[in-house]
C-alpha cells in the first residue's frame, strides 16, 4: 500500500466511496491514476458527498447545506463531463442526481466523445492498465449471477416460426422501435482501442443509447439525437459487420444496445480472456451444429467473437483422413446468432435453451438482485434519504416481490432491519400471498 502514500486524501475517500455502488471500484494498481485523470479535486470532494441512487436538487442540496442555486451549476458540470448521471420525470419536470458508477458510466464517458478537458490518450491506456493488467475490476463488476449487459440474438438468425415467437424485449429492432427516443455516440471500446493504437475496423460512431439514457446523452453532449430510422440503419449495418448487440439486461425501457466486436469490446473480453462464464447474459437460444450437414470449414469458429465454437476431427477411420465438425462449447455460447450467416452449408441453426433466462423487469429489480450477489444492499436501500416516497416504495417492493427464494434468502440474512421487514411485509400485502422462502 505504499503507493498511497502520494494520493491525496480526495482520492482515496473517492474511491471507498465509489466502490460501495454495485459495480465496485477495488484498490488496484493504476485505480488513482484513472480517478485524478477524470476527477478534479473539486469534483472529488463534491463526489464522495453525492449518492448511487437518485435523489431530487433540493434533497441533495439540503443534505450538502447549501442552495440550489449554487449547486446546480457544480453538479451540471460534473454531468457534462459524465461523472453525474441525471434524468428529467416526464410527468412534472423533476430532476433527479446520482453519482455514477465506473460503468456502464465514468469509465465509458469518458471516449464516448471526443474531449479536450481531458487528455484522451492517457485516459484510455490508464483506463485499459487498470481493466486488464489485474483481474480485481472484472470480478467486481461481472462476479454476480446478475450482469449488466445481454445478448440479443440475431432474428435473421431463427426459423420463421421461431422468429413470430421471440418475445420483444429479445429484439433489437423491436427495442429501439419502442424507445421513446435515441441517440448516437462514439463507442467507448472502439475509441480506446484506438489510443491503444490498435484500431478497429468497425464504425467507431454506433453507440446506441434509448430513452432516458439518450435523454442524457444528448442533453450532456455525450450523444447526438438520432431517428429511429437512422437507429435501425446501424442496427442492419452492424449485424452485416457480425456484430454482437448486447442490450440494457432489463425487459423495460432498455437504455442502450451495444453493437460488439471481439477484439475491442470489454464484456466479450470478460468471457473470452478473463474466463467469467456470466460476464453478459445469454439470449433464449444457442447455437447447435447438425455433423451431418458440417463440413468443418471454420467459418463458424472464425466468426464467434468468444471462440465458443471450435473445429474437431468428427470421426477416425483406419485409412481414411480426419472429418472435421464444428462443435459449439454450450457453456459458453452467447446466443447471439453471429455465427449462422457465416455458415454456407446450413448446418448451424439456433435453437431454444432449455430453461428461459431470468431477464430482471426494470433498473430497480437488476439493480437490486446485483447489489444482493455482491453484498452492497446498503447503498441501494439505506442511502437515499428521498427513497421513502410511494413511487420509489412502490417500485421497489414490486423488486423485493420478484426476488427467487435465494435472493430473498439473500436479502434476510444481509440486512435484519425493520425497514427490509416492512419492504418484505408490503410485498406480500400488495401480491395477496406470503412469500414463504424467506
Amino acid at each position: 500500500m505504499g503507493h498511497l502514500h502520494n494520493v491525496k486524501a480526495e482520492y482515496r475517500a473517492l474511491r471507498r466511496h465509489v466502490d460501495q455502488c454495485i459495480v465496485g471500484l477495488p484498490e488496484a494498481p493504476g485505480v488513482y491514476e484513472v480517478l485524478k485523470i477524470l476527477f478534479t479535486e473539486e469534483d472529488a470532494r463534491l463526489a464522495v458527498r453525492l449518492p448511487h441512487v437518485p435523489v431530487k436538487l433540493g434533497v441533495l442540496a439540503a443534505r450538502l447545506g447549501e442552495s440550489e442555486d449554487s449547486l446546480r451549476p457544480r453538479i451540471d458540470r460534473m454531468a457534462d463531463k459524465g461523472l453525474v448521471f441525471d434524468f428529467v420525470r416526464a410527468d412534472n419536470g423533476d430532476t433527479y442526481y446520482f453519482l455514477a458508477p465506473p460503468v456502464v458510466g465514468f469509465f465509458e464517458m469518458a471516449l464516448m466523445k471526443v474531449r479536450t478537458d481531458i487528455n484522451q490518450k492517457e485516459a484510455a491506456r490508464a483506463l485499459h492498465r487498470y481493466m486488464y493488467d489485474r483481474d480485481d475490476f472484472t470480478k467486481s463488476v461481472f462476479g454476480g449471477t446478475t450482469v449488466i449487459g445481454r445478448a440479443l440474438v440475431h432474428e435473421t438468425a431463427l426459423p420463421p416460426g421461431d422468429s413470430t415467437d421471440i418475445l420483444d424485449y429479445e429484439k433489437a429492432a423491436a427495442i429501439i422501435m419502442d424507445a421513446r427516443g435515441g441517440s448516437l455516440s462514439l463507442c467507448y471500446c472502439r475509441h480506446k482501442a484506438e489510443h491503444m493504437d490498435s484500431p478497429c475496423a468497425h464504425p467507431r460512431g454506433n453507440c446506441t443509447a434509448l430513452g432516458v439514457g439518450a435523454d442524457f446523452n444528448v442533453r450532456h453532449g455525450h450523444g447526438r439525437k438520432a431517428e429511429k430510422s437512422e437507429l435501425l440503419e446501424v442496427l442492419a449495418d452492424a449485424r452485416s459487420r457480425g456484430l454482437v448487440q448486447i442490450a440494457d439486461n432489463i425487459k423495460n425501457r432498455p437504455t442502450f444496445i451495444c453493437h460488439c466486436c471481439g477484439c475491442c469490446c470489454g464484456q466479450l473480453h470478460a468471457l473470452s480472456r478473463s474466463g467469467l462464464a456470466h460476464a453478459v447474459s445469454t439470449s433464449n437460444y444457442i447455437a447447435t451444429i447438425d455433423p451431418a450437414l458440417c463440413a468443418g470449414c471454420g467459418r463458424c469458429a472464425r466468426r464467434c467473437p468468444i471462440q465458443a465454437i471450435t473445429v474437431k476431427p468428427a470421426h477416425h477411420e483406419p485409412g481414411k483422413q480426419h472429418v472435421l465438425c464444428g462443435s459449439v462449447d454450450e457453456s459458453a455460447c452467447l446466443g447471439c446468432g453471429v455465427c449462422h450467416a457465416a455458415c454456407k452449408k446450413i448446418a448451424l441453426s439456433m435453437r431454444r435453451r432449455p430453461a428461459r433466462v431470468l431477464t430482471p423487469e426494470n433498473t430497480m429489480e437488476r439493480v437490486l438482485r446485483m447489489a444482493l450477489e455482491r453484498g452492497k444492499l446498503a447503498s441501494v436501500l439505506l442511502e437515499n434519504p428521498d427513497n421513502e416516497t410511494a413511487g420509489r416504495l412502490g417500485r421497489l417492493v414490486d423488486a423485493v416481490f420478484r426476488l427467487g427464494a435465494v435472493h430473498r434468502a439473500m436479502l434476510k440474512e444481509q440486512v435484519q432491519s425493520r425497514f427490509v421487514g416492512f419492504l418484505l411485509d408490503a410485498a406480500v400485502k400488495r401480491k395477496g400471498k406470503w412469500l414463504k422462502s424467506v
